[in-house]
């Protein structure tokens, strides 16, 4: 079993406060990154069921919700970028 000191021993630490900055930013990432992933899910099991299938309204939906996801995830990579150049 490991070991995990109690959190006042770290928790005013310096180091601590920038890891737990870069890591919502990193979890910003990854939520944006997975919102324009899983968005196209429904579109392809549609496109799975019924080849034949045109659903326009469904891939609005989905261009809109992935583009959506992927400004999400820039935010947090420039987000990530300007607080490793500061420290």
């Amino acid at each position: 079993m490991l070991f995990t000191p109690p959190a006042r021993l770290y928790s005013g630490c310096k180091r601590n406060d920038v890891f737990g900055k870069m890591t919502e930013k990193l979890i910003t990432i990854f939520v944006g990154v997975f919102i324009a992933v899983v968005s196209w899910g429904p579109l392809y099991i549609v496109e799975a069921r019924d080849p034949q299938a045109m659903p326009v309204g469904l891939g609005l939906l989905t261009f809109a919700v992935s583009f959506v996801g992927g400004m999400i995830a820039l935010v947090g990579l420039v987000r990530l970028v300007i607080h490793a150049s500061r420290s």
